[in-house]
């Protein structure tokens, strides 16, 4: 009996025991019997993440975080993980850490970088180091709605003091200008649409008159056209030239003429010279005419001799008889 109750409780114990390895193992995630290999990403700050904490590739447990260590300068976190050596990497890795469920437990995320595009990975500076993002606990969205809620409280008040009953009345009439003006632009669009009808009427009927002078122009190129072809243009330009060798006869005997009107004119100088010496030395008193002119006693003669001839044809015209006697034998 005694050695049959030692068997039992060896048994009990050893049971224990592979319970302790496997409740372990179960804990830690692992696998016995899969291969894993190691890879690592680097963290501006990791949260709540431990060791042992889930690695996850699009929802499901593909390893486990197996340390988390501070740079040697403190710039940034280095995790290392251990997955499954099965799973292929996707393009682009990136790792995301992120919390796993209300109790505290983290975990990190395998992801294309193109899955989240906008946000800052810090860059490793390692080819074999991915780069990776942390998303903010409750307590970082608590702070970030706190200061948010005082930003509102700040605008509120700042709100409460701008927007004064002036400020509504004010608000009132500029939404009634605004409607005012509205609806004169609204019949400025209306008379405006008259005269654009009317503008476009215009253009139709330019439209037609240029489709009309393009006509036109299409006849005369072909009147022209046909008078090329037909050698009545030929005609016109020997016309052209005979009118052209008549024209300069006619410049030739213009230049003749005007070089007879040349010696006219000189002739006729010469001849307004010779007055004019003339007249120079009548005014000068040169010659009898100038003598005439100049010497006042010839005038003076010439005014009594008329007074006289006067005084004689009154006397003939009153006493004929003393001058005319008539006797007949």
């Amino acid at each position: 009996m005694k050695g049959r109750n030692e068997v039992v409780v060896g048994t009990v114990i050893l049971l224990g025991i592979v319970l302790v390895i496997f409740g372990t193992i179960w804990m830690k995630g692992l696998k016995l019997g899969a291969e894993e290999h190691t890879i690592q990403a680097r963290f501006n700050q990791v949260g709540l993440l431990r060791n042992g904490g889930k690695v996850k590739f699009r929802g499901v447990p593909i390893g486990r975080v197996e340390s988390v260590v501070l740079e040697e300068r403190g710039q940034g976190v280095i995790v290392t993980m251990t997955i499954e050596s099965s799973v292929s990497l996707p393009q682009d890795p990136v790792v995301v850490l992120s919390p796993e469920s209300m109790f505290g437990d983290w975990m990190a995320e395998l992801a294309p970088r193109a899955s989240h595009p906008l946000y800052a990975y810090a860059e490793p500076r390692s080819a074999n180091v991915l780069p990776g993002y942390t998303l903010p606990d409750i307590s970082q969205l608590t702070a970030v709605a706190d200061e948010i809620a005082q930003n509102l409280r700040t605008i509120s008040a700042r709100f409460e003091i701008a927007f004064t009953e002036e400020t509504a009345k004010n608000v009132s009439e500029a939404i009634e200008n605004i409607q005012l003006v509205s609806e004169q632009l609204t019949g400025l669009v209306g008379s405006q649409s008259k005269a654009i009808d009317e503008v476009a009427r215009n253009l139709a009927a330019t439209s037609e008159s240029a489709g009309e002078a393009a006509e036109t122009m299409n006849r005369a190129f072909s009147q022209v056209e046909s008078a090329v072809g037909g050698g009545k243009l030929t005609g016109i330009v020997e016309n052209v030239q005979r009118a052209t060798a008549r024209t300069d006869s006619l410049t030739a005997i213009l230049v003749a003429s005007t070089r007879d009107l040349q010696r006219v004119a000189n002739s006729a100088d010469t001849t307004i010279r010779a007055i004019g010496a003339i007249a120079g030395r009548v005014e000068r008193g040169e010659g009898s005419m100038g003598k005439l002119l100049r010497d006042t006693t010839l005038y003076l003669g010439l005014s009594e001799s008329s007074i006289q001839l006067q005084a004689l044809l009154k006397d003939l015209r009153e006493n004929p008889r003393k001058y005319i006697n008539l006797r007949v034998f």
